[in-house]
């Protein structure tokens, strides 16, 4: 009874502290999409629990992980979808990254194949939320993201072609998971990061 409780309430504010990391890239502030944001994160949380003991598709959390955000930015906070998709994807990212840190720095003594089962995995999800969230906190406060207007947004052969390395970085990351290779893994997504970044800034100052 108190694991599935545990599981989704850490599960939660990981993903609600991903959620709004990717509203603050591009300025807007979380509190005006909470209980979609919520609704969506228990979604997500029950099914990645539901496929976590299945290790043949535990792969597959991740992935639907980062399409049902984007469709959260798509549906809710209206954002067109090669933005939500690169928000999602880039966050996500983001996110393993810190949490990789903070497991190699704080936790680095801890068994990682049970983490997802113990209250260190849960410590680790909470305090790489805060970390999170104090990133989120420094970019609204000091206004640094991106002012595309999105309802501009056009496709031109180079915003198709970034939906192609989207969808890449999508199946890429999903593949690495399933190889369960953290190293690699962490490797790819800051690989993929730095990339996804690089166009955005790029088409950013293309528009100033």
């Amino acid at each position: 009874m108190w694991e599935p409780a545990r599981f989704l309430l850490f599960s939660s504010i990981e993903t609600m502290s991903a959620f709004a990391l990717m509203l603050a890239i591009v300025r807007i502030k979380v509190k005006d999409y909470i209980w979609p944001g919520l609704f969506m994160s228990l979604l997500m949380n029950l099914q990645s629990y539901l496929l976590r003991s299945e290790t043949s598709v535990a792969a597959l959390s991740q992935g639907i992980s980062i399409i049902l955000f984007a469709l959260l930015l798509i549906t809710v906070v209206k954002i067109p979808a090669l933005w939500s998709f690169g928000l999602s994807l880039v966050v996500t990212f983001i996110y393993t990254i810190i949490q990789f840190t903070m497991l190699k720095t704080l936790f680095a003594g801890v068994n990682t194949s049970t983490l997802s089962t113990s209250w260190e995995g849960s410590a680790l999800q909470l305090t790489t939320s805060i970390v999170v969230i104090g990133v989120t906190y420094f970019l609204l406060k000091f206004k640094i993201g991106f002012t595309r207007e999105f309802d501009k947004f056009r496709f031109y052969w180079l915003h198709i072609s970034m939906m192609c390395l989207l969808v890449c970085a999508l199946i890429g990351s999903m593949i690495m998971f399933y190889m369960n290779d953290l190293n690699l893994l962490i490797l790819h997504m800051i690989v993929m990061t730095g990339m996804l970044l690089y166009y955005a800034v790029k088409k950013e100052r293309e528009e100033d």
